[in-house]
């Protein structure tokens, strides 16, 4: 999120647009409770205002939660942080909220980022996700999952799944961006990580972040790992940038 500010905020300046968050999975904001476990103590929502707060960037959020609690207390948790954005706070189905939101996009045009973690169940809203980014008004504006592979292979081979399951394939490429970038993930046993898609043609590998093409022979091989983990384990990555990789990744070849 960093990252992506820091690019933003030399972009804003420059074109003068808008940056707009749009956060599918946002939860409360902030647990206290979650760090008598170790855990980060604030969610997406707050650590993306600060990271866009510090490059003088003041947000339109859209928060995208099915509990009106969870909303209630980001609302307060934005208010406490000393936090500046212009909110929106939708309660229900996020695949019906986005189809709102979308309407509410239409006529201005916006840098910015669709964030979606959901927490384990498949409920990733690919489709609505695939035709959010269709409008010109979302050219610019890029996407980030949080994609937890044990979860979505288990949904995947689930025959009693009573909402749209999709596969790992159709999760990684299917949302209409044209470059997609993986993570690595922190330690081999880890069998999640993040999926960065974006329109831009001149994003390149970031190391500093662990972050790859898929097309790319580390993208392949992450890709690798958290498809097949016990047979692919994660490449090998020297501080001189060199690699050792074992396994090949079919799923993406010609």
């Amino acid at each position: 999120m960093g990252f992506h500010a820091r690019v933003c905020e030399l972009i804003l300046k420059k074109t003068h647009q808008g940056y707009v968050y749009i956060d599918l999975n946002c939860g409360a904001g902030s647990q206290p409770e979650y760090g008598e476990f170790g855990d980060e103590v604030v969610g997406s929502p707050i650590i993306a205002l600060q990271e866009l707060n510090a490059r003088g960037i003041n947000p339109i959020c859209h928060f995208c939660d099915q509990s009106q609690e969870a909303l209630d207390c980001l609302a307060e948790s934005i208010k406490s942080f000393n936090l500046q954005c212009n909110p929106y706070y939708w309660y229900g189905d996020n695949k019906e909220s986005l189809q709102a939101i979308a309407q509410k996009l239409k006529g201005s045009y916006y840098h910015g980022l669709v964030y979606s973690d959901p927490n384990g169940k498949q409920d990733f809203p690919l489709k609505e996700i695939k035709e959010i980014f269709q409008l010109p008004e979302m050219r610019k504006v890029d996407l980030l999952m949080n994609m937890a592979t044990t979860y979505v292979k288990r949904w995947e081979s689930n025959p009693k799944a009573t909402w749209e399951v999709y596969s790992l394939e159709e999760l990684v490429t299917g949302h209409g961006k044209k470059r997609v970038f993986v993570r690595q993930p922190e330690n081999p046993s880890m069998k999640w990580t993040f999926v960065y898609a974006t329109n831009w043609d001149k994003q390149k590998n970031i190391p500093k972040i662990n972050l790859y093409d898929i097309n790319g022979e580390v993208g392949k091989s992450i890709l690798d790992h958290l498809f097949n983990p016990s047979s692919n384990p994660l490449p090998d990555i020297s501080s001189d940038g060199s690699i050792a990789i074992q396994g090949k990744l079919n799923l993406f070849d010609d």
